[in-house]
């Protein structure tokens, strides 16, 4: 047994070193827009005026500015986060539409953000974000981003209808069903895995789903050209006067150190792999949930440009 536990040991530690490797050869630009410990660019902005961003080592929060332009949206990173290709990354938000003050918010998580064009101070990203459009925040969007094309800087890739697992319905006394939205904290994880886009999503103090789950997790296939190094961190969109969301700091590894992930082939290829390699198992933090009612809700069709 001693014997075995020590050789899983150095696997592991193999693999760290490798992918330290991999990380160190990729180069970590700067660019965007510094607020302590993190870096914020904008995807689009209609006045160009950007959120202001506030972080500990926990949370950050982005407040509108005043007066407001709720066409904003923005990516954000810590200043530490590493410069990935394949990756994983997990976001906590506390405020979504079921948060007092108005006008629904728009939260997300984003991958491989990157600067594009001939001067880098573009920026392109893949996101999946909670849908706005006509209320219907039980959708789920996936964008690609890229502030230096012509026309709408975003396209969606991926749509996922998740009523079953945000909206929750009860029976009033007199016999009427009640609709309600499931209040934060919600939790999501993405990888990025060559063109394959994957997320997770589940509520306040539920266990976090296995990835092999079909009822949590969905999938997309991003297009050619969109497979490529970058940093990971959340998204936060269309702040109205007044407003302010709130995340936890995001979780990133390299995707070959997921513990489901080592022994697939693309991984063993990336490390340089001869021989199957344990990894230690993964954990989870789960956070209390609360309880906020909202008006009755209708499923809606969401147009294919929607933010």
């Amino acid at each position: 047994m001693k014997v075995t536990h020590r050789r899983q040991k150095l696997g592991l530690l193999g693999i760290v070193v490798a992918v330290g490797l991999i990380a160190s050869a990729c180069t970590s630009p700067v660019f965007g827009t510094a607020a302590g410990p993190i870096r914020h660019g904008t995807l689009y902005s209609d006045s160009g005026n950007q959120y202001t961003f506030t972080a500990d080592d926990s949370t950050v929060t982005a407040a509108a500015p005043s007066p407001s332009d709720p066409s904003i949206r923005e990516a954000f990173w810590r200043t530490e986060t590493p410069y990935y290709d394949d990756q994983q990354a997990c976001i906590t938000w506390f405020t979504n539409a079921a948060s007092p003050g108005g006008e629904p918010v728009q939260p997300g998580l984003a991958m491989r953000i990157a600067p594009t064009g001939t001067d880098g101070k573009g920026i392109k990203a893949v996101t999946v974000t909670e849908n706005v459009w006509s209320y219907g925040v039980w959708i789920f969007n996936v964008h690609t981003w890229d502030t230096t094309k012509s026309g709408s800087p975003f396209t969606l890739v991926g749509q996922f209808d998740l009523w079953d697992l945000v909206i929750t319905s009860t029976v009033d006394e007199n016999g009427d069903t009640q609709l309600s939205l499931v209040p934060p904290p919600w939790h999501v994880c993405a990888r990025t895995l060559g063109n394959q886009f994957t997320f997770k999503l589940w509520t306040g103090s539920n266990p976090e789903p296995a990835w092999d789950d079909p009822t949590h997790v969905f999938t997309t296939t991003l297009p050619d050209g969109w497979d490529y190094a970058g940093y990971s961190g959340g998204y936060i969109g269309h702040l109205h006067d007044g407003q302010s969301a709130s995340f936890s700091a995001v979780t990133t590894m390299p995707l070959c150190l997921a513990p489901d992930m080592v022994n697939t082939p693309r991984c063993q290829e990336l490390l340089g792999a001869t021989s199957t390699t344990s990894a230690a198992p993964s954990t989870s933090t789960t956070v209390p949930a609360a309880t906020t009612t909202v008006a009755p809700s209708t499923t809606t069709t969401v147009p294919a440009d929607s933010g």
